[in-house]
């Protein structure tokens, strides 16, 4: 495929006939093997393999090229000349989306591009990966059903936050929980009210919502850049934040880093307050990933059924194919420390509601 770049014409010229005929002097040993230049007024052309989430043509410098990429997609486009280049591409609705920044392109290289949605307001990038998924036996107070197990994620956003009071009530035009407060996070809401949520603000958003829901009958489409919850993987890698400690903070977890029951905390030296309420979402220092409160505040329900691990590696896993309780994980304001730790796994009917279960978002981040 060749694409004329009007944009960069070199505009150099052939030298042609330099004061007549000219006979070169005979080359010679040292000279034979020396390289011969590119012949003048040809310019050193590279290539750009783009991987893109969004669907559309392909913007090279602001110029259409007429190379269409699908959503999720890649393709490579050869011939393009060196130099700092712009790649962004053009939506059939006519939104743009550019590459994070401008790359460079060198004669027969070819350099990689990637065209991400731009990040939502309150959310992070998690990098996708591979960790240990449950505990191990020598961790204090495990349960039988955290069998560790190798699984690897693929990139997504998720919410620094727990999704507030002010945030359900703005988009469902009311707010169930029973300690009032807009940066409060929202509680006694069902899995199925979490779901209805991520469907309702991903279209108020003008987002495909990830949701196909047909009464009880809840469909997950993968594929769409709606918000969803979590997948129970997804939750504990990001809870985990690169640690492999019972906790994000370590081998111990305090009221001073998190609301839960102090009264009953993991070490005997560490008992603290008990607050018995929840409290304003970001309250207490963020893990290293940049996410708030994935220790206590609220319950944060999943995607998944609760079923088995299994000890086999696993792929981006989506949970048991059925079941009778919906996942949650995190541990609340009414916990004991030993809940809050990050292989914990708590589950409830989906149609649950109660004081201290919630919910945060998270949005498919498509290439990792």
């Amino acid at each position: 495929m060749n694409i004329v770049h009007q944009y960069r014409t070199t505009g150099l010229l052939l030298l042609m006939g330099i004061l007549g005929a000219f006979t070169p002097p005979a080359l010679t040993g040292q000279n034979q093997d020396q390289p011969k230049p590119p012949a003048t007024g040809i310019p050193a052309v590279g290539s750009i393999a783009i991987s893109s989430e969004r669907g559309g043509e392909i913007l090279i410098d602001g110029v259409e090229t007429g190379v269409q990429i699908k959503a999720m997609g890649a393709v490579t486009i050869p011939n393009v000349p060196s130099g700092a280049t712009e790649i962004a591409v053009r939506e059939p609705s006519g939104q743009i989306t550019k590459a994070p920044q401008a790359v460079l392109i060198r004669a027969g290289e070819t350099v990689q591009v990637v065209v991400k949605r731009p990040i939502p307001d309150d959310f992070v990038w998690i990098q996708g990966g591979t960790f240990i998924m449950g505990s191990p036996d020598t961790e204090p107070y495990r349960e039988a059903d955290e069998i560790p197990h190798q699984v690897t994620v693929r990139t997504f956003y998720m919410g620094k936050y727990e999704v507030s009071q002010q945030e359900y009530d703005a988009v469902m035009g009311g707010n169930p929980s029973l300690f009032k407060g807009a940066d409060l996070p929202v509680e006694q809401v069902s899995w199925f009210d979490a779901v209805a949520y991520c469907n309702a603000r991903s279209t108020k958003e003008g987002l495909t919502p990830a949701y196909n829901i047909q009464g009880e009958q809840v469909h997950w489409n993968p594929h769409a850049d709606g918000y969803r919850l979590p997948t129970e993987a997804e939750w504990e890698y990001a809870a985990r934040a690169g640690t492999t400690s019972p906790f994000s903070t370590g081998g111990d977890i305090t009221t001073i880093q998190a609301n839960y029951n102090g009264h009953y905390p993991y070490m005997p030296q560490s008992q603290g307050v008990y607050r018995e309420k929840t409290t304003p979402v970001g309250s207490f220092a963020p893990n290293l990933f940049g996410l708030y409160d994935m220790h206590g505040n609220v319950n944060e329900w999943c995607w998944d059924w609760y079923g088995p691990y299994g000890t086999e590696p696993q792929d981006n896993p989506q949970g048991a194919p059925l079941g009778s309780f919906r996942v949650n994980r995190g541990g609340s304001w009414s916990s004991y420390a030993k809940y809050l730790r990050s292989a914990i796994r708590n589950y409830n009917m989906a149609s649950y509601r109660y004081r201290n279960r919630g919910f945060r978002l998270v949005r498919s981040g498509g290439i990792s």
